[in-house]
């Protein structure tokens, strides 16, 4: 790998919670070791640009191997919720400033779940604070440019497709082979590669039900539009906040990015046969086929879905909960993300587990190759105390993310289940429905980021005294 200059900055602060509940600020340098470690990051999706910069911010050597020949996502848009933001601070507060950049806030006061179906009915069948999640939206697209334009040039390369690693005690590096030829030894690897996770598919063994992600019978009709159609759809009320319609076997989900120019436009309807590929979940189809799924909806509806392009994107929507992985690491290598724990869009939090991924990753592995250097020998002595530190960080981290990130998964499909009830012809039980809904939304917004790292901070201490 190349050499990569450390951060300007060579300390961060850390709030911590103490015994008696109080908080204290620690502050952290720069230690040779570190400096000594190659970390590469398997994908330069969000997750994986969010990883560098917090890694970068630490003194950290990192290299990103990404496939495409550029930072690329699809235009469709998602919110980052409170807690989501908190951890970017944590970070490195580039990657707020990059989000901040280019999100746009819900401004109504309530996330609205409305009857879609049966005309008439204007009161909303349930809602929540919008002052809870706190969401701000905005383009995929827009914060991966925003997020790579923080990143030195050097520390990317494209066009690399990883194909196979090795990780033997044998040798001093992790050895990578890309699908190109090319063939990198490095101290670290951390697969940010996705749903379809290469890295995933050689940690776990391509044979192992946890390898591939599975169908949700659930696809999704997406678009990005301009806000003004939606606004004439829906009334300005709707137009310009955050709302969902339920009804029966599907719900759409609006909401305003791009400081208020463009909606991000879903709808989501069942799929009750299986999906062809777990390689390729997207599809074209025709914008009729969408409109058959809320024919009998209301007018306004139906409208809102007309404005999709005469050929949207159809997408197949695949997570982990059926089989979710049994580790986050082994050895030197771990997965981090959606390639460890894909989740349904459902609960708007899979990419804020995979922000929360990484401030316990970069505390973690901050933490091992600190506390190695205090110790470790020279020569042979000082490589097996790095490999040691890695594994250690790794696990920790494996340890700290896997019930939360799990259970985000299972209670993703479970909220995407609930909304698809509403609305029919014999009404639902809104009051039911609201109830199961905020006690799996309030998991994810009632948490403290703070007590997570400080967590993981001592696991990391503890596994590094075995």
């Amino acid at each position: 790998m190349s050499q990569v200059p450390a951060s300007e900055d060579k300390s961060y602060v850390l709030e911590e919670k103490t015994s008696d509940n109080t908080s204290r600020t620690t502050e952290a340098s720069t230690e040779p070791l570190r400096e000594t470690c190659d970390i590469a990051i398997i994908g330069g999706g969000i997750i994986g640009a969010i990883l560098a910069l917090g890694l970068i911010h630490r003194g950290f050597k990192v290299t990103v191997y990404e496939r495409a020949s550029k930072f690329t996502e699809t235009s469709a848009g998602f919110s980052f919720n409170a807690v989501a933001r908190q951890a970017m601070q944590y970070i490195n507060p580039k990657v707020l400033e990059a989000l901040m950049r280019v999100a746009t806030p819900n401004e109504y006061p309530f996330i609205r779940y409305c009857d879609g179906y049966n005309p008439g009915v204007d009161k909303p069948l349930w809602q929540i604070p919008a002052d809870k999640p706190d969401y701000r939206g905005c383009l995929r697209a827009a914060f991966l440019d925003s997020l790579g334009r923080e990143i030195p040039e050097e520390m990317v390369q494209f066009g690399k497709e990883l194909d196979m690693y090795e990780d033997s005690e044998d040798n001093g590096k992790v050895v990578l082979r890309f699908t190109d030829g090319t063939v990198v030894e490095v101290d670290a690897v951390i697969g940010c590669d996705g749903i379809k996770s290469r890295t995933r598919q050689v940690m776990l063994g391509e044979s192992h039900p946890a390898a591939s992600p599975g169908f949700t019978h659930i696809v999704a009709y997406r678009a990005v539009v301009p806000i003004e159609g939606v606004v004439a759809a829906l009334g300005e009320d709707k137009g310009y906040s955050h709302c969902l319609h339920v009804g029966p076997g599907a719900f759409t989900v609006t909401y305003p990015i791009a400081n208020n120019t463009l909606t991000n436009l879903i709808l989501f309807t069942h799929h009750p046969t299986p999906w062809p590929s777990s390689t390729k979940l997207l599809e074209t189809c025709h914008r009729s086929t969408a409109q058959s799924a809320v024919q009998n909806w209301n007018a306004e509806i139906r409208a809102t879905i007309a404005l999709l392009p005469e050929q949207p994107p159809k997408w197949a929507i695949f997570d982990t909960s059926d089989n979710p992985a049994p580790t986050y690491t082994s050895g030197r290598i771990c997965i981090a993300g959606d390639a460890a724990h894909a989740s349904s869009p459902f609960l708007a939090a899979g990419a804020a587990m995979g922000v929360e991924d990484v401030a316990v990753l970069v505390t973690t592995v901050d933490v091992a190759l600190s506390e190695a250097t205090l110790s470790s020998a020279h020569g042979k002595g000082k490589a097996k105390a790095k490999a040691k530190a890695i594994a250690a960080a790794f696990q920790a981290y494996s340890n700290i993310r896997m019930e939360r990130s799990q259970r985000t998964v299972r209670h993703s499909r479970d909220v995407g289940e609930i909304c698809m009830q509403g609305g029919s012809e014999k009404g639902i039980d809104a009051e039911k429905c609201y109830a199961e809904i905020w006690e799996r939304y309030s998991r994810i917004w009632e948490f403290d980021v703070t007590e997570m790292v400080g967590v993981a901070r001592g696991e990391c201490e503890r596994l590094l005294e075995v």
